[in-house]
């Protein structure tokens, strides 16, 4: 007797869904041919199921707004120096919107990027910059955008021009990760005008970030041997890190979705399997009741336009094209162009 699938809380087979019989032996039904109608519980139920690292906490909710997934960060303070601080804090991320009829699967995508982008933040605050005695966080979120984008202080040419190896090793000494150092162990030229720069960690021990402690090189590509291309290189590489730590310890049910492990070949199969239209092709009653099913939820992620700056900027850009496909912003505005 085969196998059948567990569907997980909020989902629901449509009326006559094919399944699939996998290689494995197991009967699924594939999730495109559910439908979902998730709640608060549901969610819950989901996240429950994912880990990642415990000091990042995954809150489920719900608001006048809608469900949501939030993510709060048990941590130090990353503008107070640590010997100062007595104990630890929470604080708390943006809310990533979760619909009702969201698939499972992008629930648990949803939570993903939440996790990678609240360590991004994290990572764009830990990365300290000397500027003339004073420490710098040049690449964290919370500057002055409107204020960078009105003033042209921060649109000066004045670290466009070449440097030498001497002069990045004196930027090298300004920096700062987590209260890491660097230095520079290797500069290379590639083809195309690029450059190899490696970097030695080095007072790792004061670092508590794992990528850190599992690499003995940072090697970074540089567009441009200019310190400007030198420093966004090296935030790059540094985001590239923890990119890959939250994609090797992110786990629902135990599996690594997003680890590097995972065989390609073998994800691709397994799509081919469950994704190909053979499935529905004997049945004209469901393929069209399941084109209407993903009509109707496509109607439900419509936005508004209305008559305003914004909703006259969208009528424009859309007026450049021949849009024939897919289903047009609805207009609350009777005097603002269709």
């Amino acid at each position: 007797m085969k196998t059948q699938l567990p569907l997980l809380p909020g989902e629901s087979p449509m009326p006559k869904a094919p399944q699939v019989i996998l290689d494995d032996g197991t009967n699924c039904i594939p999730q495109h041919y559910l439908s979902y109608h998730h709640t608060r519980e549901s969610v819950e139920a989901i996240v429950a199921e994912i880990n990642y690292d415990p000091s990042y906490l995954l809150f489920v909710d719900e608001d006048h707004g809608g469900l949501f997934i939030q993510v709060g960060i048990i941590g130090l303070d990353n503008y107070i120096d640590k010997q100062s601080q007595g104990c630890k804090k929470i604080v708390y991320g943006r809310r990533w919107r979760v619909e009702p009829q969201l698939p499972s699967s992008e629930i648990i995508q949803t939570a993903y990027l939440a996790l990678c982008k609240a360590r991004e933040h994290e990572v764009r605050e830990l990365v300290k910059f000397d500027e003339a005695g004073k420490v710098t966080t040049p690449f964290s979120c919370h500057h002055d955008l409107p204020l960078m984008a009105m003033s042209s202080a921060t649109n000066a040419d004045d670290n466009k021009g070449s440097i030498d190896g001497a002069q990045l090793k004196a930027t090298i000494a300004k920096l700062t990760y987590d209260k890491a150092k660097f230095e520079l162990a290797n500069l290379l030229p590639l083809p195309g005008g690029q450059y190899l720069l490696s970097l030695k960690p080095i007072e790792i021990e004061k670092s508590s970030l794992p990528e850190l402690h599992s690499i003995t090189c940072l090697n970074i590509v540089m567009d441009d041997l200019t310190e400007n291309a030198f420093l966004f290189s090296f935030m790059d590489a540094l985001l590239h890190l923890s990119q890959r730590d939250v994609e090797e310890r992110f786990s629902f049910k135990g599996f690594a979705r997003f680890s590097r492990e995972n065989s390609v070949t073998k994800i691709s199969k397994l799509s081919a399997q469950t994704r190909h239209k053979g499935l529905t092709e004997g049945n004209i009653d469901f393929a069209n009741m399941f084109k209407q099913n993903n009509y109707e939820t496509d109607e439900t992620r419509v936005p508004k336009l209305r008559d305003s700056a914004l909703g006259r900027k969208l009528v424009q850009q859309m007026n450049q094209f021949e849009i024939g496909g897919g289903i047009l912003p609805r207009s609350s505005d009777s005097n603002l162009d269709k």
